[in-house]
């Protein structure tokens, strides 16, 4: 009863001030026209408007971040179903059926039941968040030294998850960002390291403009080196609401999807885009409607869109709570709660700190609610939004990046970093090198030396320490988890592989 009196002491928070609920309904319009512009993602959308929360209180700050993230994660559906295009990774399976749908003359349909099932996925990871996470904030708040350790190795361990075809960019990405990590003065001897003589890099790179680089810079300078925009004019026909036989049909799918999405956002390292196929898989082996997935099926776009939307709900529990990002988005969410003095955490649930978390957790259910009111309203003119060209988006971005990089500190050294991972994240991206592993070296690194080296001088030196407490026995169980699955990844890739190879066109030449 205490968790859910907490949450309604959230919901009065917000419902007492209406600047809260308008800054929540334009950051879920603003993130669904940025997921709906084909390219561009949710992470992209919360880099860019991140810096500028800086000058809000801290639970309008939050909040916008997360109306942003619901939002662009729902609007990514758009150019899915319209256009075949997925606008996001996570709607990449809403495409299977969404873009038929299209071609049938029920792309409002499609529409309609990707907002709904977004909405629906959301709301329910987010009554799924607000209970599971103060539990867990409870178990944590008897981590010392030795326990942050194991949970910043087993973090680090989440590279070999989000490293894409290889494992050895991915290591090298979050190699990368472990050196960023310790740039800087060293926070137990106070030595300077790897500041090459320059005073704006003794309290070391911030992560912010790093950020803001690796995904807002790079995008931008990936969509200058791709075609310059949408030419196809999609054009929406049919209903623009869910009907009640669609809803009767897709109930049990909305709410399996709804749990799956919750589960795998959990877990640290798998994103929205498994969680919508695992969803979508699942559908497919129920029993089949009038319709086969595939041909156009809205149950297919209920599946992709109830999880995609539901892992990022999940995903915040781990990030709030350990302060370990599950992906891309929730570290960026992560720097939100960082700029305006909140060290995610156990801490973050006790004390004066808990009646903003709740409110925060609040905003998130108020952008669902959002996302369908607003999506449905909204849905014929979608249909604009997806031919913005690449002309005008571009400097648009660019932009917001350099103005939001010197906002945080008013510092011109920000902004340098910021163009410095821009083209070192173009780089990275054009060479198959995949940024996340970077991001979350730059997080967890620091988190692992500092608590290594606290735990080392309090047992003068006594490794057993990281293998003697229960809770670091619970890290290096899901470590060993965690690799083994990775190793089993990577043995089943390198058999299709050839096996790929060998069915396609070119493999066939004559002699």
């Amino acid at each position: 009863m205490e968790i859910f009196s907490s949450l309604l002491g959230g919901f009065g928070t917000l419902f007492s001030s209406p600047h809260l609920i308008a800054a929540i309904a334009g950051a879920v319009v603003a993130g669904m026209v940025v997921g709906a512009l084909p390219g561009l993602t949710a992470t992209m959308a919360m880099a860019l408007f991140l810096p500028f929360t800086f000058l809000m209180e801290p639970a309008t700050g939050l909040a916008v971040l997360m109306g942003v993230f619901a939002g662009g994660i729902a609007g990514g559906s758009v150019p899915a179903i319209l256009l075949n295009v997925p606008g996001t990774p996570a709607s990449a399976a809403t495409l299977l059926d969404g873009y038929p749908m299209t071609r049938k003359g029920r792309a409002g349909e499609a529409l309609s039941m990707a907002m709904f099932a977004s909405a629906v996925g959301g709301l329910v990871s987010a009554l799924l968040m607000s209970v599971l996470a103060p539990v867990i904030a409870r178990f944590a708040l008897n981590f010392q030294a030795p326990e942050f350790f194991v949970l910043a190795i087993y973090g680090l361990t989440i590279i070999a998850a989000v490293a894409g075809k290889s494992l050895l960019k991915g290591y090298i990405a979050g190699l990368i960002g472990l050196v960023v990590g310790i740039v800087g003065l060293d926070p137990i001897a106070g030595q300077l390291r790897l500041t090459f003589g320059s005073q704006a890099l003794y309290g070391g790179i911030s992560l912010i403009p790093v950020l803001i680089g690796v995904f807002g810079i790079t995008q931008a300078l990936v969509m200058v080196r791709e075609s310059s925009g949408v030419t196809e004019r999609p054009r929406i026909s049919g209903r623009t609401f869910v009907s009640a036989d669609d809803l009767r049909s897709s109930s049990g799918t909305l709410v399996r999807g709804s749990l799956i999405g919750s589960g795998i956002g959990a877990i640290p390292g798998t994103g929205t885009d498994i969680g919508a196929f695992l969803s979508y898989s699942e559908a497919r082996r129920r029993p089949k409607g009038r319709i086969p997935f595939g041909e156009g099926n809205p149950q297919g776009v209920a599946a992709s869109e109830s999880a995609n939307n539901a892992v990022v709900g999940g995903s915040m529990i781990p990030t709030f709570t350990l302060g370990i990002p599950g992906e891309a988005g929730t570290a960026v969410l992560l720097g939100g709660l960082l700029i305006h003095g909140l060290m995610p955490g156990p801490d973050l649930f006790t004390g004066s700190q808990s009646s903003l978390v709740y409110t925060i957790f609040a905003s998130f259910i108020v952008a669902n609610v959002m996302i369908l009111l607003l999506g449905t309203l909204a849905a014929r003119l979608f249909v604009h939004v997806v031919r913005v060209p690449n002309q005008v988006l571009v400097p648009v971005i660019l932009m917001f990046c350099m103005v939001g990089s010197y906002a945080i500190n008013n510092r011109i050294a920000d902004v340098y970093v910021t163009v410095v991972f821009g083209i070192l994240g173009y780089f990275m991206v054009t060479h198959e090198f995949p940024v996340s592993p970077l991001v979350l070296g730059l997080i967890l690194g620091p988190m692992a030396e500092t608590n290594f080296r606290r735990a080392m001088t309090i047992t003068h030196g006594d490794w057993t320490i990281f293998f003697t407490r229960p809770a670091s026995l619970v890290f290096w169980a899901l470590i060993v988890l965690s690799l083994v699955y990775v190793w089993r990844s990577a043995r089943q890739r390198r058999v299709q592989e050839p096996a790929e190879s060998e069915d396609s066109p070119e493999a066939v030449r004559p002699t």
